[in-house]
C-alpha cells in the first residue's frame, strides 16, 4: 500500500500550508527498520552451551519518507527558503510528538518521535526533502484502551491483553475506595499482589505507568503502607486473560496502550 499522507502532532501533511505538499519518493529512501531484540548470553562448558540470560531492545523504529510540492495544487516545484524553514519548524522538534498514518489500515496505531530532515536539490533548487523518523520506542502503540467500573469487595474483572509483544505492561490506575481497609489487588495472570494498607472511604489511590503512587489523602503515608508491587497487564503464548480481583469495594479506571509491531509501508 502506498502511503498518501500522515499526521504529526495533530497536523496533517495534506492540510499543511494549504495542501502544498505530498509524499514523494527519492532514490535515497530507505526501508523502515524495526527495533530488534538483543540477546545477552552467558558461556557454559567452555562455550558448548550459551543460554540467554536476558534480552533487551537496543534500537528503536526508524523509517524514511520524502516530501515534494503537490503538482495538483501548484505549478511550482521549488521549495523556497521560507517554506523549508516552515517544514523544519513543524517536523524537526526538540521533543517527540505523535506520528500517525492517514490510512484506514493504520487506524488507532501511532508512533512517537521526531524527524531528521535532509534537503534534496535539483541543480541549485530545493526540489524536496527526505525526513527520517526516529521513534522513542522499538514498536508502535495502539490508542489507549480504558476499563472502568465499580466492584464490591472480593469481586473481579477480566481484561484480555491485546498487546502483540509477549510480556507485561504497567497500566495507569485510579482506585476510589468505597470503604475503609486494606486494598489488595491480585491479577490471576501472574498472581502478583498489589497491597495498600489503611485505605479510607472515598480515598483515591493513583498508580502511574511510570511506577509512581499517590493518594488524595495527604495524611496517608504510602511509603509505610504500600508493598511497591505495581499491577501489570500481561500475556504469553497460552493466555491473554488477566482476571483482576479487588479486596475492597471501589470504583476503578485502568488504562494502557497495547503494543503493536507495525511499521509504515
Amino acid at each position: 500500500m502506498a502511503i498518501s499522507s500522515f499526521t504529526y502532532d495533530g497536523i496533517s501533511l495534506k492540510d499543511f500550508n494549504n495542501g502544498k505538499y505530498v509524499l514523494g519518493y527519492f532514490s535515497a529512501d530507505e526501508s523502515p527498520k524495526e527495533g530488534d531484540r538483543n540477546y545477552n548470553k552467558t558461556s557454559l562448558f567452555m562455550g558448548l552451551e550459551q543460554p540467554f540470560v536476558y534480552s533487551n531492545y537496543e534500537e528503536t523504529i526508524t523509517f524514511t519518507l520524502g516530501i515534494i510540492k503537490n503538482p495538483c495544487a501548484t505549478d511550482e516545484t521549488e521549495i523556497t527558503i521560507e517554506e523549508m524553514e516552515e517544514l523544519k519548524r513543524w517536523l524537526c522538534r526538540p521533543a517527540p510528538h505523535i506520528f500517525q498514518l492517514d490510512e484506514p489500515e493504520y487506524k488507532d496505531i501511532y508512533w512517537e518521535g521526531t524527524f531528521h530532515l535532509e534537503e534534496q536539490l535539483a541543480g541549485s533548487k530545493r526540489a524536496g526533502i527526505i525526513i527520517t523518523f526516529e521513534s522513542t520506542r522499538p514498536y508502535a502503540l495502539q490508542n489507549e484502551v480504558i476499563f472502568e467500573g465499580s466492584v464490591e469487595a472480593g469481586e473481579s474483572i477480566v481484561i484480555e491483553d491485546s498487546s502483540v509483544e509477549i510480556g507485561y505492561i504497567y497500566p495507569t490506575i485510579n482506585i476510589t475506595c468505597k470503604e475503609d481497609g486494606k486494598l489488595t489487588i491480585v491479577n490471576s495472570y501472574d498472581n502478583r499482589q498489589t497491597i495498600v494498607d489503611n485505605c479510607t472511604n472515598e480515598e483515591i489511590i493513583y498508580f502511574s505507568k511510570y511506577l509512581q503512587i499517590a493518594s488524595s489523602d495527604t495524611s496517608h503515608i504510602l511509603a509505610d503502607d504500600f508493598n511497591f508491587k505495581f499491577l501489570r497487564i500481561g500475556n504469553n503464548m497460552e493466555t491473554r486473560t488477566n482476571e483482576i480481583s479487588f479486596s475492597l469495594a471501589c470504583d476503578y479506571t485502568i488504562a494502557y496502550n497495547p503494543i503493536r509491531k507495525v511499521i509504515p509501508v
